[in-house]
């Protein structure tokens, strides 16, 4: 069986380039609609949880609480957030996003060496 011969066709490849080119705008401009909102809305929720904390520990410290048992407040609340599924999923999902940025710095940086020599 023989191959068909490749044929060089430009605008059939500018037409498909073209045609991506809109699917990935439109993709993107969907996301940025839909996600936007929810990034606003959680910055907005990281906001309040920092002060509600900031204000809790000047709080603790000036009705007489001693440093090391705001300390220890504070590690028994992160350790438990941790154990609960959705600490352990978010935390997986930290080491796997580390874990694939440390491999990929690794391939850079490997290419750069082997580049400069």
């Amino acid at each position: 069986m023989e191959s068909r011969p490749t044929l060089d066709r430009p605008a059939a490849r500018l037409a498909r380039s073209t045609g991506l080119a809109f699917v990935g705008l439109g993709l993107t401009a969907g996301a940025a609609y839909y996600l936007l909102p929810l990034v606003g809305r959680g910055f907005v929720r990281g906001i309040e949880l920092i002060v509600a904390g900031c204000l809790w520990v000047a709080t603790s410290i000036g009705v007489g609480v001693s440093m090391w048992d705001v300390l220890g407040t504070i590690g028994r609340a992160a350790v438990e957030s941790l154990v609960t599924p959705t600490g352990s999923i978010a935390l997986s999902i930290l080491v796997v996003v580390g874990i694939t940025a440390l491999y990929f710095l690794q391939r850079l940086l490997e290419s750069e060496g082997e580049s400069s020599s």
